[in-house]
């Protein structure tokens, strides 16, 4: 089975499995989490680090996936230092086709299924609803064992939890009397970690021009 990055997997937390498309409510901030996943991946294979002032890459070494090749270039090339806010604002701005990026691969992998489906006749559309559903489930598993067991998550784990929080991802498993609870240790576990600290900053401004939303931060 395919090796799903925190990009892809975020992807399949946002799919509404009824439709096969993302949920509409994750839309504003779909392009964001994927790059913060994007990021989030690079990291967690040594590829970039940060500090108070900046991301910037430590190992300029093709990974194979195209999409973190093409990021980890761009950041390795930067004359300029940014931050990390910078980073996911800038590379998730002018990429509508992310999410239609994620969901091919993984339509190709077998993960999702490819359905071309036609309405009114004249327009058509296309549906990404998933195979098995398995990599959801295991996806979810894991982010029901972080919040609920008090030992220290793994990084994977903490990155993924940062992610799901700031597209509201976390409905799929929590009621909000459960959300209310659980939102002092998800705040705790995503300030751990930078780049979800990152992202949950571009998410919430975005939720703020947007409506209201559910973000931890």
């Amino acid at each position: 089975m395919r090796h799903l990055t925190l990009a892809d997997e975020i992807v399949v937390l946002m799919l509404d499995d009824s439709v096969g498309e993302l949920k509409p409510a994750v839309m504003p901030v779909a392009n964001v989490a994927i790059m913060g996943g994007v990021l989030m991946e690079l990291s967690l294979m040594g590829r970039l680090d940060s500090d108070l002032q900046a991301l910037f890459a430590v190992d300029t070494t093709p990974t194979g996936d195209s999409l973190l090749d093409d990021v980890l270039s761009q950041i390795a090339t930067s004359t300029v230092p940014h931050p990390s806010t910078w980073w996911i604002e800038t590379l998730s701005r002018n990429r509508a086709e992310l999410p239609e990026q994620i969901l091919e691969r993984l339509a190709t992998a077998g993960i999702l299924r490819r359905e071309d489906r036609r309405f009114l006749w004249f327009f058509s559309t296309r549906a990404y609803p998933p195979v098995s559903g398995q990599e959801e489930q295991e996806a979810l598993a894991r982010l029901t064992e972080v919040l609920f067991n008090n030992q220290t998550p793994a990084p994977r784990d903490t990155l993924l939890l940062g992610l799901a929080a700031a597209t509201g991802a976390l409905e799929k498993i929590l009621s909000d009397h459960a959300m209310a609870q659980a939102a002092p240790r998800i705040a705790d576990i995503v300030r751990l970690e930078e780049i979800g600290r990152a992202v949950s900053t571009v998410a919430g401004l975005i939720w703020d021009t947007q409506g209201p939303a559910t973000i931890i931060a």
